[in-house]
């Protein structure tokens, strides 16, 4: 008379499980492979995220515009000058060939870009200045741009 097993041994002692040599290291390799993939798959949702934070297209203040940043590291300001421009970190490097002047106009900002549904503005703020102005990616009347401004949170550097 046979008697029922339990557990795992039970399976092990009617052949249900491979007890060969190289068993455990496809086993290993099998975990190593599934842990990969949930630590890749969870990294891969931060990617591209320094694209949101990207100075480029048109902003205004209000009914004025200030400045079109093209992608390919041109600009022109709402004066009709042209200009380059780069980024380093937060800071915003502005160089303007201004019309009334024989030299370049080389100007520095911290700046942050916010994107979020129904949201989208850039914070500028000149190193050597305290002011900090908040631009929108579109003209509007200067009295819904200052109610609109007036509902936002500044970043930590105005």
């Amino acid at each position: 008379m046979r008697l029922p097993l339990s557990g795992t041994g039970a399976l092990w002692s009617e052949g249900k499980y491979d007890s060969s040599p190289g068993q455990p290291k496809r086993m290993r390799k099998v975990a190593v492979l599934l842990t990969l993939t949930m630590l890749l798959t969870s990294l891969a949702g931060c990617a591209g995220d320094d694209e949101s934070a990207s100075p480029v297209g048109e902003w205004w203040k209000g009914d004025g515009m200030i400045m079109h940043i093209i992608e390919d590291g041109t600009l022109t300001d709402g004066e009709g000058n042209s200009g380059t421009w780069s980024t380093e970190g937060d800071i915003l490097t502005i160089t303007i060939d201004e019309a009334n002047e024989d030299e370049e106009g080389v100007h520095w900002f911290n700046y942050a870009v916010e994107i979020s549904p129904g949201i989208e503005w850039m914070w500028l703020q000149m190193l050597d200045d305290d002011d900090c102005h908040a631009l929108h990616p579109e003209g509007i009347s200067n009295d819904e741009y200052d109610d609109r401004v007036s509902e936002l949170t500044p970043p930590s550097f105005c």
